[in-house]
């Protein structure tokens, strides 16, 4: 910023110059009338110039200003930002846990869920009376059921055998019969 001491100096330049072109007109002096209009363009110059440089400082002081409230709020957001990814990690790290932890007592659930099965299926084994088993196999109610299943299992694959071998025939049949009609339009 141009300071007062040379604004008040070019100022009083300008006024020298406007008195002493005022002078020569007084005078009718040419030279002192010239001479006053010199310095006044010369004050007014100086003053153009103070002001420029007044403003340009105004304008730069501006952009300074801009810019450090454009760093701060920058600042600001990337602080924001770090909070929020922080703020995300943790939740991620959190959920991460609690499925693991989830997943933990599921398996155990699991496997003490599998372990009394297989203390249950040991227990009945222990129960079983194989001798038991041994006569119901021996008795004649279960002969007789077992023979008549295995009959009842015979008779189907022979059934199914005799149908196959009586559908088989059909088709082929039919089919000798189809190709002959293709062949006798195509002849046509």
């Amino acid at each position: 910023m141009a300071d007062f001491i040379d604004k008040a100096q070019h100022k009083a330049e300008e006024l020298a110059g406007e008195a002493k072109e005022q002078v020569g007109k007084a005078t009718d002096n040419d030279d002192l009338r010239s001479d006053g209009a010199s310095d006044k363009v010369k004050a007014n110059a100086h003053q153009a110039a103070d002001k420029i440089s007044d403003g340009s400082e105004t304008v730069a002081d501006m952009v300074s200003d801009g810019a450090h409230a454009a760093k701060e709020k920058a600042s600001e957001t990337a602080d924001d930002i770090a909070a929020g990814a922080s703020d995300a990690v943790d939740t991620a790290k959190e959920t991460a846990s609690k499925i693991a932890d989830a997943a933990t007592s599921s398996t155990a659930e699991a496997k003490d869920a599998v372990s009394d099965l297989a203390d249950k299926a040991a227990q009945r084994a222990r129960e079983y009376d194989v001798d038991d088993a041994v006569e119901t196999a021996k008795s004649p109610q279960f002969i007789v059921i077992a023979v008549a299943a295995l009959g009842a299992a015979v008779l189907a694959v022979v059934l199914r055998r005799r149908n196959r071998r009586r559908d088989v025939p059909q088709i082929v049949s039919e089919s000798r019969r189809a190709a002959r009609k293709l062949a006798k339009a195509a002849r046509s």
